[in-house]
């Protein structure tokens, strides 16, 4: 309990007369007491003290308003006027000054000394403070109690509404509630807005990943924050645990060293149903800007919505650089795709996206994965599938070295392009994609067709390749195909 002047006044070994002060006035919290004979003792004041003087300086009624002036502007809780001293009594202008300021002015009698007062106070406060401190201890062991009972976050959140009295929700960066006690609460104030007095930041490894919300202010609230970034720290490792493990499981499938029966079964440990379609998402930070996929797993995914419990939650793994993301079919791709999206670009502006299609069983989780990689190599932002052809399939393994098959297939045609700045690439790669149209070619090129005749017989010639085999023509374009993924 707050100590207030009139606690004071009801000490009766004090013996102080209230002059002056409203009950209102008496029920001022008093900070500390100080003492002072300053004509304006304002620099060593903050507010909220009884200040006692026995008038020292204060010989004529201006001086004794002026004083009364100054320490009421200042916010002080009242004066305790010395008598005996420099006044038998307390002169008649510091009471009338304080009646015009409802500042409460007690007689401190000749037999009190200012010691006794400030003992008085200091004591009370120092008692205030212990019980105050002993309470926040009780609150803290509570809280530290509820959080060690394996409950989680529920528990933690009803516990902290229960001691507060007051309804307690902690939102996720994104807005979406973690918890809330009680469930689905809303505290709104008179003009119908939400009036939150309290919004304190969650931090996990310097990251702020969400809020504290309550419309109740309390000692206790920066304890319980710490403890629930505690709890959302723990969340975050067994999530990131979790996603290394389902990303193990699906590179498995991807790579084709599983059978159809013990993927599904894995699977299922993780909540995916294998018999039913899902789609695959690929996310990555812009090319280049995060090998190994280091930064991605350092976001904050402890608290991402997408891992929430649902009746068909979204299932996120990590795979190399990227975040795989295993949607159900009872939840919107694209709306999935844009939170992954918002999600990854916390590393940069050219985040991507990637949507495979909706297939069932280990085979079809596959499939989408390839579509779903061919997607995400077209640039940042979503993308959507495109149906995989066979080259494309082909080009999707990762057991080939198809990449470096091709440079080998175009090195005499790179090399010259770029010792010369030719154009021997460009111009085979519109030569297969025009169906060997010399014509078509050249108005593509804008240039003439011997031209174009020149820099074939030069192809030929530093391949080794004949333009005219449908085998060599198959190969050329593979590489060009397996170049230009890599350079993706």
């Amino acid at each position: 309990m707050v100590l207030q002047l009139a606690d004071i006044v009801a000490c009766t070994r004090l013996n102080l007369v209230v002059l002056t002060g409203s009950p209102e006035a008496l029920r001022r919290p008093v900070s500390w007491c100080a003492v002072t004979e300053l004509a304006d003792p304002r620099p060593w004041l903050q507010g909220g003290e009884l200040v006692l003087t026995t008038g020292l300086r204060q010989r004529s009624a201006a001086a004794q308003r002026e004083f009364v002036e100054l320490v009421a502007r200042r916010g002080v809780a009242g004066i305790g006027f010395g008598t005996g001293l420099t006044h038998e009594r307390v002169p008649r202008a510091v009471i009338a000054a304080a009646q015009a300021h409802d500042l409460p002015v007690l007689e401190v009698p000749y037999e009190t000394p200012f010691l006794a007062v400030d003992r008085y106070v200091a004591d009370r406060i120092a008692a205030e403070s212990y019980a105050r401190q002993r309470d926040l201890l009780r609150l803290h062991d509570a809280l530290a109690r509820a959080l060690l009972s394996g409950g989680g976050l529920d528990v933690l959140v009803h516990t902290l509404a229960q001691l507060l009295g007051a309804p307690v929700a902690v939102l996720d960066a994104y807005g979406v509630s973690l918890a809330a006690a009680p469930a689905g609460a809303e505290w709104e104030d008179g003009s119908g807005s939400s009036a939150v007095a309290s919004a304190a930041p969650i931090e996990v490894a310097g990251a702020v990943v969400a809020h504290l919300r309550t419309p109740a202010t309390h000692e206790v609230l920066p304890y319980a924050a710490s403890l629930v970034g505690l709890e959302l720290a723990r969340r975050q490792a067994v999530l990131a645990a979790r996603r290394e493990l389902v990303g193990q499981v699906i590179e498995d499938i991807v790579r084709a060293t599983l059978s159809e029966g013990e993927a599904a079964r894995r699977l299922a440990t993780f909540g995916v149903d294998a018999a039913r379609p899902h789609t695959v998402l690929l996310a990555a930070a812009g090319r280049d800007a995060d090998p190994g996929g280091d930064r991605l797993r350092g976001l904050p995914g402890g608290v991402y919505p997408l891992s929430a419990t649902a009746a068909e939650p979204v299932v996120t793994a990590y795979m190399g650089e990227h975040l795989v993301v295993v949607v159900g079919e009872s939840r919107p791709v694209d709306e999935v795709a844009r939170q992954t999206l918002g999600y990854v670009t916390q590393l940069g502006e050219n985040a991507r996206v990637g949507i495979g299609g909706a297939y069932p069983g280990a085979a079809g989780l596959r499939w989408s994965f390839y579509e779903a990689r061919e997607a995400l190599s077209r640039g940042p932002g979503i993308n959507a599938r495109e149906p995989l052809s066979l080259p494309g399939l082909l080009l999707a393994s990762e057991a080939l070295p198809l990449t470096e098959l091709g440079r080998s297939v175009l090195a005499p045609l790179l090399d010259f392009d770029e010792q010369v700045g030719g154009d021997l690439v460009a111009t085979l790669r519109t030569y297969l994609e025009e169906d060997a149209s010399v014509a078509r070619v050249a108005g593509r090129l804008f240039v003439h067709r011997n031209t174009v005749r020149y820099r074939l017989d030069q192809i030929e010639r530093l391949t080794g390749r004949s333009l005219a085999s449908t085998q060599d023509r198959v190969q050329f374009w593979l590489a060009l195909q397996a170049v230009t993924l890599g350079a993706r």
